[in-house]
């Protein structure tokens, strides 16, 4: 019986140590490469929205290793309507706004945040809500 405890304890050892070994791993954080950092931007800095209730589509561009994504806009004024809509191949895609006539004309600064991958991203943009029919970009970023 002694040689039997005696054959069993180094093979114990063992898997303990190779255990340990696991657990740990070679350093890292127990994934095999870094993490590539995800990125939101609008191509237009200023979105001019009517209460007429025109929708403006505006292009959102998300870098991510994931094709998917939760898009959240806040501060926006009440009264704005506001959806989003995936690519089908990535998450990059359009917003759409859309004003009633219950939306205080003015300027505002909303944040679009993005949560993609494990990790969140955000933007501002310049949102002008006015009054009649001009609607889209502001004449200061027309190409």
């Amino acid at each position: 019986m002694y040689s039997i405890v005696r054959i069993v304890r180094p093979i114990v050892g063992s898997v303990v140590a190779y255990s340990a070994l696991a657990a740990v791993g070679c350093g890292g954080s127990g994934s095999m490469s870094p993490q590539v950092p995800i990125s939101v931007s609008l191509p237009m800095p200023t979105v001019v929205v009517s209460q007429n209730g025109t929708p403006v589509i505006v292009p959102i561009d998300i870098s991510s290793t994931s094709e998917t994504a939760l898009v959240f806009v806040r501060g926006l004024p009440g009264g704005i309507q506001e959806t989003y809509a995936a690519s089908d191949t990535n998450p990059s895609g359009i917003l759409t706004f859309t004003a009633s006539t219950a939306t205080p004309p003015g300027t505002y600064m909303p944040t679009v945040t993005v949560n993609s991958a494990e990790q969140m991203a955000s933007t501002s943009f310049t949102l002008v809500v006015v009054l009649g029919t001009k609607v889209g970009i502001s004449p200061d970023v027309i190409p």
